[in-house]
């Protein structure tokens, strides 16, 4: 009787041992804690429509590539749509501090380029739409192979993860030494 009530009770634990093992990620091996960095990002798409209010990027990418200057040298990704989660998140965000943003996109076989402000992002799929305000002389077009450069945010940011850098559940980044 005593066997199997023991036997009742490891099954027990092994099951919730085993559910906590697969609801907790593992952390990546030969990670070290980073600092804060000036982050910069890159969003990518296939095309990108522009009219006088918006800038709608189509055929984004699924990931926002990040990097940070010297003296961190970090660089990573984040799902791009945990980037426009984050976009309001804390007190200096992009929501209070409207980052700028550096658009190319190709017309006819050649380079356009212009400088923005972006505000209010809103990810419908793989569609990407910001209001803007034009910084520059040069108005942003549409057309295809779209980059857009967005300026510096600092602080820890999204989750991210491959490339070197991931965000923890437990909220500390870490990046793979060795640059």
């Amino acid at each position: 009787m005593k066997s199997a009530f023991y036997g009742a009770l490891l099954a027990v634990v092994c099951a919730i041992g085993g559910a906590q093992a697969q609801t907790a990620p593992a952390k990546p091996g030969n990670t070290e804690e980073m600092k804060p960095a000036n982050w910069l990002f890159v969003q990518v798409a296939d095309s990108v429509s522009v009219d006088d209010k918006t800038i709608t990027l189509k055929g984004i990418a699924p990931q926002t590539v990040m990097f940070a200057d010297r003296p961190e040298r970090m660089t990573g990704d984040a799902p791009t749509a945990n980037f426009v989660k984050f976009w309001t998140s804390g007190k200096d965000s992009f929501q209070q501090d409207p980052p700028n943003a550096t658009l190319t996109v190709v017309v006819d076989g050649k380079s356009q380029v212009a400088s923005v402000e972006l505000t209010n992002p809103v990810l419908n799929g793989d569609t990407l739409t910001y209001t803007y305000k034009v910084l520059g002389q040069d108005k942003p077009v549409s057309g295809t192979n779209a980059s857009l450069f967005i300026d510096w945010w600092y602080g820890p940011g999204p989750y991210w993860h491959g490339g070197g850098c991931w965000r923890g559940p437990w909220g500390h980044l870490h990046c793979r030494p060795g640059w």
